[in-house]
């Protein structure tokens, strides 16, 4: 188990060297567990506790799988929360912050990630890179079961995403903001293998090779899920006007392919199916 609590300034280097000599006694005593932190800056209070063996805290990796790649934590008052249970998880995370605008959080991320189960995989990136302005920023993380797996990349202010799995192993998350003031709300139980890819908007690392950045603002995501093998994918990319997508899927094998990008005025989409193998395909685009 690893806490820390600190000031700004002189007491970052110190708080880094107690961070990793914690993370090596993490070691001794739990079989292969490994944890590297490199942080630096301002207010932050990190809590970490690994349970069974062979997790892994570490940075978000450029070439190869090595856990010499460590944990970034730079800048602001940000805030990390990380429990692993059970074996062989892995976390990848990077955090380096700009000074945040507006409320309610003032000075920088804060996110909790929490897996029980085994075999887990989870990024959050959050501008890692330094490329684009990662602020004011919350993220909440619970997944249950094996082979769980999280991809997250946030950039822009107040955005907050809540997401949940539980019920079954192979449940995956894959979550991207760029934007200001986008909620996301995230249940998935009941069952394993679905597979949940939110976009609000896509900016700094998340966006891929030769791709165009998108931004969306206050939009709303509430999706539910109750059951196996279910398919989501939610994008929302009217930057000046108000997407809201809420999804409620109770049933297996179902296929969801939502597209909001308004460009003059607000969308809304609600859709509530109980049942299997349903397709929906829905493509909202006011004028």
């Amino acid at each position: 188990m690893v806490q820390s609590k600190k000031g700004a300034g002189s007491l970052s280097r110190k708080v880094t060297a107690m961070l990793v000599l914690s993370a090596m006694a993490t070691l001794a005593n739990a079989a292969d567990n490994s944890i590297y932190i490199n942080q630096s800056g301002s207010s932050s209070t990190i809590n970490m506790t690994q349970d069974g063996a062979g997790n892994v805290v570490r940075g978000v990796q450029g070439v190869g799988g090595g856990n010499t790649t460590p944990a970034t934590i730079n800048g602001d008052s940000n805030t990390v929360n990380v429990t692993q249970s059970g074996t062989g998880s892995t976390l990848n995370f990077g955090i380096q912050t700009t000074i945040a605008n507006g409320s309610p959080l003032q000075n920088g991320n804060t996110f909790d990630y929490s897996v029980t189960g085994n075999n887990a995989t989870a990024t959050i990136d959050s501008n890692n890179n330094g490329a684009g302005t990662s602020a004011s920023n919350y993220l909440n993380v619970t997944q249950a079961g094996n082979y769980a797996g999280l991809n997250a990349n946030i950039l822009g202010s107040n955005n907050s995403i809540t997401a949940s799995t539980a019920g079954g192993s192979n449940n995956t998350i894959v979550t991207t903001t760029n934007g200001n003031s986008n909620t996301q709300t995230i249940a998935v139980t009941g069952g394993g293998a679905n597979s949940v890819t939110i976009n609000q908007g896509i900016g700094g690392t998340a966006v891929a090779s030769g791709n165009t950045a998108t931004t969306n603002n206050n939009g709303v995501v509430n999706l539910t899920i109750t059951g196996a093998s279910n398919t989501v994918a939610i994008a929302q990319t009217s930057a000046g006007y108000a997407d809201t997508t809420v999804l409620a899927l109770n049933g297996s094998n179902n296929n969801a392919t939502i597209v909001q990008n308004a460009s003059a005025g607000n969308t809304t989409v609600n859709v509530q199916s109980t049942g299997s193998s349903n397709t929906f395909n829905i493509h909202s685009n006011a004028h």
